[in-house]
């Protein structure tokens, strides 16, 4: 979108979106969705999928490992967020919940208009890599978590001005 000319926005009402399914059909649809058959399936198709899904998050990881080297955060921010997404699908918990502080961290940063500290966006890549080479989680996956959490809070806190 050019400044000189930018386009107004305009609101689309949810009920102005086509329809998926006729509107008679979607009461049964919903209670599909919803049924133990279904829960089921779905379990079975991610469970035998288990290996692809890890194998991409791993690609993820490496790319996320290639734009720390890069020092480039919006590369960082991309892949993080991608991973945050599918990691408890791979069953990769702690590196998910990791990629998710990162990314509300590096949010957080542009919201106040500061630049993110790199040793910490290159903590929180160490433990995402360390993570997800591990594989299966741990109680050490939560500690990690817990304490990049707390590092991120303090530098946050940092941030705000003194009342």
């Amino acid at each position: 979108m050019s400044k000189k000319n930018p386009k107004p926005v305009r609101v689309i009402s949810p009920d102005a979106y086509p329809r998926m399914v006729p509107k008679a059909s979607a009461a049964l649809l919903a209670r599909m969705i919803k049924s133990d058959a279904t829960t089921q399936k779905a379990v079975r198709i991610i469970a035998m999928k288990a290996e692809s899904l890890r194998a991409a998050v791993l690609d993820y990881v490496d790319r996320l490992c290639d734009a720390g080297k890069k020092h480039d955060f919006t590369a960082i921010y991309e892949q993080a967020h991608e991973i945050r997404g599918l990691a408890e699908t791979a069953n990769l918990r702690a590196t998910g919940r990791i990629a998710d502080g990162l990314c509300q961290y590096l949010d957080a940063m542009t919201q106040a208009g500061a630049h993110a500290d790199p040793s910490v966006v290159h903590l929180h890549l160490g433990a995402i890599l360390r993570a997800a080479k591990a594989g299966s989680d741990s109680k050490l996956g939560d500690v990690v978590t817990g304490e990049l959490k707390a590092l991120v809070e303090r530098k946050l806190t940092e941030l705000r001005p003194a009342r």
